[in-house]
């Protein structure tokens, strides 16, 4: 992977993923994954995407150790994708659970605050294009945000290397730890639906990606597996947001 000399305040990157056939009827998964940085260091995030009759549901996972947490633009804050069958009515999040939450002081030391539900996260859509954030672009509005971003290692115990935006940082307390779940109302999605332009975004600054029109099944199965898109080199000193 290139090296790159700057990280800006919001990092994106596209999570591509292999499809296979869908069973007539059935649900399938499909997986997402990020990686970026020597070792995964820099993001690190696994999850998956799933159709269903007029939904979809995400799951998603920050799987950064607590030494590998540095900066606030690591947390993930938003997805936007493109879905088959959509048919441009309006989008919502009809549930969002997070498995636990973390406050992290001023030291770096972490505290687990349980589960959160509803996290506070939202859904829309413009054109084609549409998301689930908490730091939100289109005109969406979410309940949280600079908080409730999803943070990587287990919200326990010492942040050794975490900087001011993390540690001891009012507006960015509390983080989300653990699995992310959303669940979607996306008209028009059916079973069969199929994904493209799957993009996590990162940090505290709502990027949109450039989309274009869904390709057929055949041209996705050409993003095969791994990471495309914008990632940057990582620097241990950020300012503080």
């Amino acid at each position: 992977m290139p090296r790159f000399l700057k990280l800006k305040n919001s990092l994106l990157a596209v999570a591509a993923f292999g499809l296979l056939a869908l069973t007539h009827g059935t649900a399938k998964a499909d997986p997402i994954s990020v990686c970026t940085g020597p070792g995964c260091s820099t993001t690190n995030v696994t999850g998956t995407i799933v159709a269903g009759n007029g939904t979809v549901t995400i799951t998603l996972n920050n799987n950064l150790t607590n030494a590998q947490v540095v900066s606030v633009i690591q947390n993930v804050s938003g997805v936007y994708f493109q879905v088959s069958g959509y048919n441009g009515g309006a989008v919502s999040l009809s549930a969002s659970n997070s498995t636990q939450s973390t406050n992290i002081d001023g030291s770096g030391n972490a505290t687990l605050a349980g589960a959160v539900n509803p996290t506070g996260w939202a859904a829309g859509s413009s054109g084609s294009t549409i998301t689930a954030c908490v730091i939100c672009a289109f005109g969406i509005s979410s309940p949280a945000g600079p908080d409730q971003t999803l943070i990587g290692g287990s919200g326990s115990g010492s942040y050794a290397n975490a900087n001011g935006s993390i540690a001891g940082n009012d507006p960015h307390n509390p983080f989300l730890a653990g699995t992310l779940t959303l669940t979607l109302v996306v008209p028009g999605v059916t079973v069969n639906s199929t994904f493209s332009n799957v993009v996590i975004q990162f940090g505290t600054a709502a990027t949109p990606p450039q989309t274009q029109e869904i390709p057929e099944p055949a041209s996705m199965l050409l993003l095969g597996s791994g990471l495309i898109g914008a990632a940057a080199g990582f620097r241990r000193r950020f300012a503080k947001k």
